[in-house]
């Protein structure tokens, strides 16, 4: 019997969204890798925000009395240096390497310098050939899987238990969507998963989640409400269909403020056991916005902000708010605008990325037209690219005011018992003790990743790299 070992790299010593421990979730692509296999295979897995794929000194893997036959990776671009590591070090080691993921989409000629092969796009329609001319002998460089519609996956459902088995993840993430219509310019959505919103049947949704004994689900897209009246309704579809089923889940999804129209889908929601919704905010800057490109934020108007995240609340669900800072348009005042804007509208989480040009994006291309990106040292500087660090020079603030801003809105949201009194605000608001203890756990675990942004913005002014 074959053994493949999948891997989820993870740059030691950090800090993001993995150590939110309270949906701490398995990598799903690598489960659905191992339903996709076909043939006689045997799997294991290594994720490395558990435990390491190298030894100390980064010349070992950590598997090596396993016989591993082939190795899949899976990498985003902050994962990717380290990916190419491990590759290197099982490739010495006799063992090819397959290489997927967000990064080797949109950098596959990058991505083929260090692995065996290359999957772009996704898996489901190419993965069963790439095995069949591994076992041949055959593998070929890239294997391009396009983006498939999601009907793809009827009855197709990643192997929870095999992931379940080795860590015992208490949360997992569900399909239900993928791609967006939308060009944000910071985001690789688009880019990696196609500007066509593509819908998986509601009721596949509902048989795989009856099908799962995961109590704690994630919806795996960035819009699970959608971008069309079609869309909304068969969101409204898919909670209705759980309530009227008696699936009860702890879930939550990422979603944009328009859902805050719909009252029924609310309603749908919190009676199928949802917490609340991670919801873009980005910013309370239409300027900003409009540079942005983020369209959806700007149809609902900044001014409507309020009223939205107020029938969020109405209906007893925490508004989890996500905000972009360093975009062109913020200055040393926005830092204190937003803080003014969550307190006041008693926004439950905050987290928060730094403006990052992800490759290929429409930012990433405008900034290194600018000449404005200086990390720039690939593949080394990708490690970088994970919305907590500085990759590129301001124009409307410098380093040491965003820094004394960032400052600010830790010491004012996060620092001593802020989160206490933004945890009984929370159950005022909402009137829902479950959900703003939910809100409480996640801003208590992101006060640590908000601690190392601040180091990691202090070691680049210490450096000097920012202005050389």
């Amino acid at each position: 019997m074959r053994k493949m070992m999948l891997i989820n790299p993870h740059p030691p010593g950090r800090h993001g969204e993995e150590s939110i421990t309270v949906i701490v979730q398995m990598p799903l692509n690598l489960a659905y890798i191992a339903t996709l296999t076909p043939g006689n295979w045997e799997f294991d897995v290594i994720d490395e925000n558990k435990e390491l794929a190298l030894d100390e000194k980064e010349e070992n893997i950590t598997f090596k009395d396993r016989k591993i036959d082939l190795v899949a990776i899976t990498a985003v671009t902050y994962q990717v240096a380290r990916a190419y590591k491990i590759a290197a070090v099982c490739r010495k080691e006799g063992i090819p390497v397959v290489i997927g993921g967000i990064h080797a989409s949109v950098m596959t000629d990058e991505v083929a310098k260090y692995a065996d092969a290359v999957v772009v796009g996704e898996a489901e329609e190419v993965w069963p050939q790439l095995i069949k001319d591994f076992e041949e002998g055959k593998l070929k460089k890239i294997y391009n899987g396009g983006l498939p519609p999601l009907s793809k996956l009827k009855n197709i459902y990643p192997d929870r238990e095999l992931m379940k088995g080795k860590y015992g993840y208490q949360f997992s993430s569900i399909i239900t969507t993928k791609g967006c219509p939308n060009a944000c310019d910071f985001c690789s959505v688009p880019t990696f998963q196609g500007r066509k919103f593509r819908e998986r049947p509601y009721e596949d949704v509902l048989a795989e989640m009856e099908a799962t004994t995961y109590k704690g689900l994630m919806l795996a897209e960035d819009n699970f409400y959608g971008h069309s009246v079609k869309s909304n309704e068969r969101a409204r579809n898919l909670f209705k269909g759980m309530v009227e089923r008696g699936i009860k889940k702890d879930w939550l999804g990422f979603t944009a403020l328009n859902i805050s129209q719909d009252p029924v889908v609310l309603d749908y929601m919190a009676k199928s056991g949802n917490f609340g919704m991670l919801i873009g905010i980005e910013s309370t800057n239409e300027q900003v916005l409009e540079k942005m490109n983020k369209k959806t934020n700007l149809r609902l108007g900044v001014h409507q902000y309020h009223d939205a995240i107020q029938r969020i609340h109405d209906h007893g669900l925490v508004v989890w708010g996500s905000v972009v800072f360093g975009a062109d348009g913020d200055d040393k005042d926005s830092f204190k605008k937003m803080t003014d804007f969550i307190l006041n509208n008693n926004i439950d989480i905050l987290t928060f990325g730094i403006d990052c040009p992800f490759p290929n994006t429409p930012l990433f291309h405008r900034l290194s037209s600018e000449g404005r990106i200086f990390r720039k040292n690939f593949p080394t500087d990708w490690k970088y690219y994970d919305t907590a660090h500085v990759v590129h020079r301001f124009v409307d603030i410098t380093l040491e005011d965003f820094i004394n801003g960032m400052q600010y809105v830790y010491d004012h949201l996060y620092a001593g018992d802020n989160l206490r009194t933004r945890f009984r605000n929370s159950i005022k608001t909402m009137g829902n003790p479950r959900n703003a203890m939910f809100a409480f756990r996640v801003g208590n675990d992101w006060k640590q990743v908000f601690e190392q942004v601040l180091e990691n913005l202090k070691e680049l002014y210490n450096a000097g790299a920012y202005y050389k």
